[in-house]
């Protein structure tokens, strides 16, 4: 399974309305923090292998 991961900042609504556009999914369980007062969110997209 090909995917791509993305992380962004929980208090950023307006970046995941842009992440959720293309299909971007929420991916609660590989949340992680960096810095215990940085708990960024992540997001994945399941991409497509393409038959030539």
């Amino acid at each position: 399974m090909n995917r791509l991961l993305l992380p962004t900042r929980a208090r950023s609504p307006a970046a995941h309305r842009i992440h959720e556009r293309p299909g971007f999914v929420r991916t609660p369980e590989r949340d992680w923090s960096p810095v215990p007062t940085v708990p960024p969110l992540t997001y994945a997209l399941e991409l497509r292998v393409l038959d030539w």
